[in-house]
């Protein structure tokens, strides 16, 4: 009657290592990518703050663009020219639309996208 002895309980040396690797990696892509959404979620704020400001249905596109930039400051959101828009739409509504993309860096040659799109208009009177 032969009595295993050494019966393996838990991760071998390699299976520690890939475990190790693989959470290490996670919490790299995590640290990288966070502060993108961060900001995402800021812009989104932005956006929703601006049905709480007095007088939106009638403002002009400058009002709006200027209440849009003053919200991007404060919160230290930096969008290029092309990437957010101000316009009057149809029937008399003020639509803001915002579409850009960040690159991050990951390892050596590998680059992450994210693409982001946002659209408000003003409620209809």
């Amino acid at each position: 009657m032969t009595v295993a002895k050494n019966r393996q309980k838990g991760l071998s040396t390699l299976g520690w290592l890939v475990a190790i690797l693989v959470g290490g990696f996670m919490i790299m892509l995590t640290i990288r990518v966070a502060p993108v959404y961060l900001d995402d979620y800021a812009i989104k704020k932005v956006l929703k703050s601006l049905d709480t400001k007095p007088g939106i249905e009638g403002a002009s596109v400058q009002q709006v663009r200027e209440w849009l930039d003053k919200g991007l400051l404060t919160n230290r959101i930096r969008l290029e020219g092309e990437e957010s828009s101000v316009l009057l739409d149809k029937g008399k509504s003020v639509a803001v639309e915002i579409n850009y993309d960040r690159r991050v860096h990951l390892i050596h040659n590998i680059d992450l996208v994210l693409t982001f799109e946002h659209n408000w208009n003003t409620k209809s009177q």
